[in-house]
């Protein structure tokens, strides 16, 4: 146990000072700095939330537009950014493996993890403003909302784990994601309810879209009983484990295929 202390608290150290490298490289101490962590996302997020309030009215299928939308967009925005980010993280950060504590896994967790930790902040920012100016009501079941962020967090990072890895194998990843992660927008359950679909289409979305679920958990936990919400926890533990197990393994040689120039 003392070793595995030792370890943890090394780790701990190396992905620390990734992060404030990280911090410093993408942002520095120019206009708001580390801010734009948080602020990013917010940019995104309140330009189209607005956009769609004022195109689609107040309500969407009887329920209000604005919680919909926030439980749908942001997620996303939080896959997308990390996911995004991921591509050649490690190659972009090689220099960093000459040290014998550095490992691909640290760069990884250093770049999405804090662009993971960026979107949940700002989750968290942009919840509170929208609930003080009425548009969102506080969750009906404050445990299974954060249930819904988590998992939606863990899927992330978890395909976040396989692209990073497989950009470095292959320059097609870097290619082809983009358009992949767009197409993903209309499929991801982003923009729809489970309870909305035929009931042979659900069955299937539920097991091939593991972020509808996530989507489902999250507004299960806020809309509370005026929706019917369908979800799985333990099929959805099981998927985003063998997910992350994957990325692990593909992660294990990448030393090997990283190419300085």
């Amino acid at each position: 146990m003392a070793d595995v202390l030792h370890a943890w608290a090394v780790q701990r150290r190396v992905i620390g000072a990734i992060w404030m490298r990280e911090i410093q490289t993408r942002w520095g101490r120019r206009n708001l700095g580390f801010a734009w962590l948080f602020a990013e996302p917010l940019v995104f997020s309140f330009p189209v939330l607005t956009m769609w309030a004022l195109m689609r009215g107040r309500f969407e299928n009887g329920l209000a537009l604005i919680p919909l939308l926030w439980t749908g967009y942001l997620p996303l925005l939080m896959f997308r950014h990390t996911t995004g980010l991921a591509m050649k993280c490690v190659w972009a950060n090689a220099a960093l493996l000459y040290h014998r504590r550095v490992t691909p896994f640290d760069l990884i967790i250093g770049r999405c993890g804090l662009e993971l930790i960026g979107n949940m902040g700002a989750l968290a920012f942009s919840f509170v403003v929208f609930y003080l100016l009425g548009f969102m009501p506080l969750p009906a079941n404050y445990s299974l909302f954060l249930l819904g962020i988590l998992f939606n967090a863990w899927w992330s990072m978890a395909v976040a784990m396989l692209v990073a890895a497989w950009s470095e194998r292959s320059d097609l990843v870097e290619h082809i994601w983009p358009p992949i992660s767009y197409i993903w927008l209309p499929i991801s359950g982003c923009f729809y309810l489970a309870e909305w679909l035929p009931s042979s289409v659900r069955a299937v979305a539920l097991t091939l879209v593991p972020s509808l679920q996530c989507y489902e958990i999250i507004r299960g936990g806020l809309f509370g009983g005026r929706i019917q919400v369908f979800y799985n926890i333990p099929y959805l533990t099981s998927l985003l484990a063998v997910l992350t197990f994957l990325g692990l393994w593909v992660m294990k040689d990448l030393r090997h295929y990283i190419e300085l120039e």
